[in-house]
């Protein structure tokens, strides 16, 4: 699986968990996958709103490990 392909599936994923969370307890932190397309399996801790904010800026989540977050394209 090529570094792309990686970052959108875990993106993908990521996107699933945030619904998950926002119908049950929205206040509770998941658990999100770095989206930087390495290998690296790390996890970043924030709850929903946090992440929404960084959908909304256009962000990939990355791990602090794996440098900063990097601007994307607007969807749609």
């Amino acid at each position: 699986m090529s570094s792309d392909q990686r970052s959108v599936l875990f993106r993908e994923v990521n996107d699933r968990i945030y619904e998950l969370l926002e119908s049950g307890d929205s206040d509770l932190p998941g658990e999100f996958l770095c989206e930087c397309g390495r290998d690296c399996g790390r996890r970043v801790a924030l709850a929903p709103h946090e992440f929404a904010e960084l959908r909304d800026s256009g962000r990939f989540l990355e791990s602090p490990d794996c440098g900063e977050s990097r601007l994307v394209p607007a969807l749609g």
